[in-house]
């Protein structure tokens, strides 16, 4: 029977701690058997909540899986869940947290496992039937000032009625004029190590996004607002329903291992970056984000960038890679004095620049387009070469 079978911890992420304990509860609590947390002798009202629902005494239980074929990110039940859905998923987390959110363990951060699978239904058609399990879980520890937590993201198909409001398990319901339900939590002792904040999002007949933020330095500095964390749980992306857009530059790049380039020398040569683009002083032409928008590429040995240029008649993918494997052939390459190589290449669609460092590491910046491209060669020779643009700076 599918999801019967045991899972090596090779092929399911291991990295369990007392956080993924509580956030994997409290998805639990949010069922319609949720478990009492208040002592109230009736239902309270809930704000924004038609009714609600008592409460029911807590239930524990356990499952036990046995061998068998894992299908991984293939798994025929989950139909919706894929290798490039989780990659879609990990770049809609990211894009959706603060500019001033810093990530912890870049590299590793929100990577969507496969829908854990215990054999339940794929999908719930009744509020009762939400259960562990028929998910796929992502969490990533963030900074941002001197305080740190740990933000979870859960995603799961939906296609039966939202589940009623239960007596403790939300503070509050709020109704979007989309139809979108969203259930608030809102920790009241934030200092507590299990101070837990969270949204579920609730698009009807579509999915259910469980985002949450627990704090875990002591502090009562909140990391994530309430509207921050809303913005997570309806990031662009986590729809079951929404198209898995084209592999870009960057997802081409990403294995995900441990490792990987450190978030202030990332800020660093995202703002030299920037600082570069401000200098060229290009007008009539448009960048869909920051040039400074390096992110690790996964593999622990680099960045990698995929910029959107835009000017009148024109239009390109203005990509760029930083490297600390060294090897790479150049061909009709210029020596510096220094020793660094340069290489220009020009061929319709496509325009590159490659600089190698005499540390070995490589910069790569090229742009890719069906149409003219809004940037000459020697401007993309001007960003390769800017100064500082090297993750160790020989």
């Amino acid at each position: 029977m599918p999801g019967t079978e045991e899972r090596s911890p090779k092929d399911r992420r291991q990295r369990w701690t007392w956080r993924d304990t509580a956030f994997i509860a409290v998805v639990v609590l949010l069922g319609a058997g949720a478990a009492r947390l208040t002592q109230d002798d009736g239902p309270a009202a809930i704000p924004g909540c038609e009714s609600v629902q008592a409460a029911e005494e807590p239930r524990s239980g356990m499952y036990a899986t046995i061998g068998g074929d894992d299908p991984g990110y293939n798994d025929p039940d989950y139909p919706w869940f894929s290798k490039s859905k989780a990659d879609a998923m990990r770049h809609a987390v990211i894009e959706a947290l603060p500019v001033d959110a810093r990530l912890e363990d870049a590299g590793v951060a929100f990577v969507f496992p496969p829908v854990l699978n215990l054999g339940e239904t794929a999908s719930p058609e009744s509020a009762e039937e939400l259960t562990l399990g028929g998910s796929t879980t992502a969490n990533g520890d963030i900074a941002r000032g001197d305080a740190r937590a740990t933000v979870s993201v859960d995603v799961r198909e939906w296609t039966g009625p939202i589940p009623p409001c239960v007596e403790g398990s939300v503070d509050r319901r709020e109704v979007r004029a989309d139809g979108t339900v969203l259930d608030f939590h809102e920790a009241q002792d934030g200092a507590s190590p299990y101070a837990l904040n969270f949204v579920a999002a609730y698009v009807p007949g579509v999915s259910r996004v469980f985002a949450s933020v627990t704090g875990f330095d002591g502090s009562d500095a909140q990391v994530l607002s309430t509207n921050e964390l809303v913005d997570v749980a309806l990031a662009p992306g986590f729809a079951v329903t929404k198209d898995i857009p084209p592999a870009t530059f960057c997802d081409i790049l990403t294995v995900i291992v441990e490792g990987g380039v450190d978030d202030d020398v990332v800020s660093r040569l995202n703002t030299v970056l920037d600082e570069r683009w401000r200098w060229l002083g290009t007008t009539g032409v448009r960048l869909d984000r920051p040039l400074g928008s390096l992110v690790p590429d996964g593999s622990g040995s680099g960045l990698c960038a995929d910029v959107v240029v835009n000017a009148p008649g024109a239009a390109a993918n203005l990509q760029i890679t930083i490297t600390r494997n060294g090897f790479r052939l150049l061909e009709n390459a210029v020596i510096l004095p220094d020793d660094t190589l340069i290489s220009r290449t020009e061929n319709p669609g496509t325009s590159s620049v490659v600089v190698r460092h005499p540390s070995g590491e490589t910069v790569v910046v090229r742009t890719v387009t069906h149409t003219m491209s809004p940037l000459v060669i020697e401007q993309l020779e001007l960003i390769a070469t800017s100064p500082g643009l090297e993750i160790a700076p020989s």
